[in-house]
């Protein structure tokens, strides 16, 4: 066997074995939450507005931190926007999280990650947003679901980036 095949099967077996490890790093129910806050923004696209819906505790509210206070909005304001911008065409279609931290209290979690999400628009242009989460999740019939979510933007805008 030649240097540069082996050189690639070790790095194929290290890379392979290191996604396992992150894997066996968390809990059942952490991975859930980690897979549910990437899922979320393709949901709508993959399964429709009252998929999504259910995946917002009855008492949720969101908090864009951004400029002196911040938007507070309640389930319904936020639900009521996320369908507009839906039913006009607009959806996700990429999604990566990027774990900083998950603490579970039993059916209360706090999840803290970087999320960068792609979306595609009526005219075809695409854009992006990568934004800090700070994320109470809570269990509502047996289901994880997002109960209050804290965000703050590092970038929104053109997808590709222009420098």
């Amino acid at each position: 066997m030649n240097m540069k095949l082996k050189i690639t099967i070790l790095a194929a077996l290290i890379l392979l074995s290191s996604s396992f490890a992150i894997a066996d790093d968390y809990s059942k129910d952490e991975l859930e939450i980690i897979e549910l806050n990437r899922w979320v923004p393709l949901v709508l696209k993959e399964a429709g507005f009252e998929a999504y819906t259910e995946l917002f505790h009855p008492d949720y509210t969101n908090w864009y931190m951004q400029g002196e206070e911040g938007i507070l909005t309640t389930r319904e304001q936020f639900l009521g926007g996320v369908r507009g911008w839906f039913e006009d065409g607009n959806y996700a279609n990429f999604s990566e999280v990027q774990p900083i931290s998950i603490d579970i209290l039993g059916d209360v979690a706090y999840f803290r990650h970087i999320q960068e999400e792609h979306f595609v628009h009526p005219d075809g242009s695409q854009s992006m947003f990568k934004g800090y989460f700070a994320s109470i999740m809570k269990k509502h019939e047996g289901k994880w679901t997002f109960y209050r979510t804290s965000f703050s933007e590092l970038y929104r805008g053109e997808y590709p980036r222009t420098p």
